[in-house]
């Protein structure tokens, strides 16, 4: 699969969840963790969607601690705290959909970081890809937002 196909994926996820945000982390070609529709405050509010795929993956596929080489695909760009729980786990790639400004500007309140700074403390070098089908996740986020008003 390619990473359309793969980040089409994450943002059908965000628009089933509780909250607008969908992740899956892909290794060796194989989704091997994802998020769903208890994603944030039904377990914890630090149960955001990168998380979450992160556990899913470590819980199914017994690779705790050993996701190196996987890809995070995420409807939205990672919070501080999920980038760097992407760093811990030495992902190889990283592909989002809509910008942390996008989420800010329509659905709630984020701190915006620079992703390219945090990204300078990986152990590994990490590809990003950018907005990739930022306006499928954006009509999503927009859609979500007008209904919380």
């Amino acid at each position: 699969m390619t990473d359309e196909q793969y980040i089409d994926i994450a943002i059908e996820i965000s628009k089933n969840a509780k909250y607008p945000y969908g992740a899956i982390v892909v290794k060796d070609g194989k989704i091997i963790g994802k998020s769903d529709d208890k994603t944030l405050i039904e377990t914890s509010m630090y149960s955001h969607a990168e998380l979450e795929a992160i556990e899913s993956a470590s819980k199914n596929k017994n690779l705790y601690g050993d996701l190196k080489g996987a890809t995070m695909y995420v409807s939205c760009e990672p919070c501080m705290m999920c980038m760097g729980a992407i760093l811990y786990e030495e992902f190889d790639k990283l592909v989002y959909a809509a910008t942390l400004q996008d989420s800010n500007d329509n659905y709630c309140p984020e701190m915006i970081t620079d992703i390219d700074e945090l990204v300078k403390y990986a152990k590994n070098k990490m590809i990003i890809v950018k907005e990739l089908h930022r306006d499928k996740a954006v009509h999503i986020i927009k859609e979500r937002g007008a209904n919380n008003e």
